[in-house]
């Protein structure tokens, strides 16, 4: 069952790969970037699945747990025609629902029941599906207002058909503007409803292939392709669209830019082949350093920015030092190449004198540069007093905690 999955494995920020044991090895990862985090209890019940080994109908039922913070999980990516196709069936009569098991499993599909509108909102909330076929006359309501529910989402993949004995004209085109796909009568004729669901089946597929497709477009356009952090395009939307928060919501929000120091000489002496490898060490040195909740991306060259949202500049300044620590005292797993690197940092929030994020980004930048001429491998924060004046603090092994005002 599980050699054909192909789950796609978000690490936030980071190409760091996370271990699952007792993984099968036919079974296929593909590792990435998110923008954002989407819980998908579709995926997570694959998950379990694929570690447990167990059969489908206990994936279905398997417990969705919210996401770790370590990592993101996001949508199935295309898959054979072997993948698991399921079909939540809502009827209250047990033989229309035995009729409809066996059809449905003659078409290569698994079924989820369900025998009132209650029971049947449950499944299709808890559990994920593919089709919905959905009685109307139910013990506690219409099934038209279960269909309602359930095609007010963004699964774009998903159908709905609706099986009743109401089959005039007026009620086809209730179920119609309920959002339902198909509107199928009773009695049932099997060999037909057996011919929609293979048809309904093969749509379905497309469009998980499709949107597949578009996933992976999105991630090449904002992903750096070397370092696997975001780039400057995604950066330059994420700046402005946390600055405009966190100056609606009167929240606190910091910048960190983040310059490898003396990288030319690295090139100059190793070769741009090792420089490469050297930038996606500490781009991964700095996606370990930072929350789950902060934002890296490769700003151009070997300059990294980081967003830091609900950070002061106090807190920006003791986050940026402690990063600057850690990759200076750490070795580079870089073969043939330098064992160690050190960076400077310049730290800038949100102020009442930083009135756009075009500012925000300069101010950080300007802490950068003055980190960058004052000896490197420290780092600074920039704040401006009254007199206009600008004020940087600076830190690192050879320089102590001291003001300095750049005029």
């Amino acid at each position: 069952m599980t050699s054909n999955w192909n789950v796609l494995l978000s690490v936030a920020r980071s190409p760091t790969c996370y271990l699952l044991p007792a993984i099968p090895d036919n079974v296929r990862f593909q590792v990435c970037c998110l923008p954002s985090a989407v819980w998908v209890p579709s995926l997570l019940s694959a998950i379990c699945s694929l570690l447990s080994r167990t059969p489908v109908p206990s994936l279905l039922s398997a417990v969705c747990l919210p996401l770790p913070t370590a990592c993101r999980l996001h949508i199935f990516a295309a898959m054979p025609s072997s993948e698991p196709f399921v079909i939540a069936v809502i009827d209250d009569d047990p033989s229309v629902r035995q009729l409809l098991n066996i059809i449905v499993k003659r078409a290569g599909a698994i079924v989820l029941e369900a025998g009132t509108l209650a029971e049947g909102e449950r499944i299709l909330r808890e559990y994920p599906w593919d089709v919905a076929v959905i009685d109307r006359l139910l013990p506690d309501g219409d099934g038209l207002e279960l269909c309602k529910l359930v095609t007010a989402g963004t699964e774009s993949h998903r159908y709905v058909v609706i099986l009743s004995g109401l089959q005039s004209h007026e009620e086809k085109m209730r179920g119609f503007e309920a959002g339902a796909d198909e509107y199928i009568g009773k009695p049932i004729d099997p060999a037909e409803l057996g011919a929609r669901l293979r048809g309904i089946r093969r749509s379905v597929t497309s469009q998980k292939t499709l949107m597949a497709r578009l996933f992976m477009l999105e991630q090449l356009s904002v992903m750096d392709a070397m370092t696997q952090v975001y780039n400057y395009r995604f950066f330059d939307a994420e700046i402005r669209r946390y600055y405009d928060l966190a100056v609606r919501h009167q929240r606190a929000l910091a910048l960190a830019m983040v310059d490898l120091d003396h990288f030319k000489k690295v090139n100059d002496t190793f070769g741009h082949r090792i420089g490469d490898q050297v930038l996606i060490e500490v781009s991964n040195m700095i996606a370990q350093g930072i929350r789950s909740s902060d934002v890296l991306a490769r700003y151009g060259g070997e300059e990294f920015a980081v967003i830091l949202p609900e950070t002061t500049l106090e807190e920006g300044f003791m986050l940026a030092e402690r990063l600057r620590g850690s990759i200076a005292g750490s070795i580079l797993d870089v073969t043939n190449g330098p064992t160690h690197l050190t960076v400077s940092i310049g730290v800038a929030a949100v102020s009442p004198h930083i009135e756009t994020p075009v500012r925000l980004v300069e101010s950080a930048d300007r802490a950068l540069y003055i980190a960058k001429t004052e000896g490197r491998n420290c780092v600074r924060r920039y704040r401006p007093d009254a007199d206009e004046r600008r004020e940087t603090w600076h830190s690192g092994p050879n320089n102590p905690h001291h003001p300095i005002v750049v005029r």
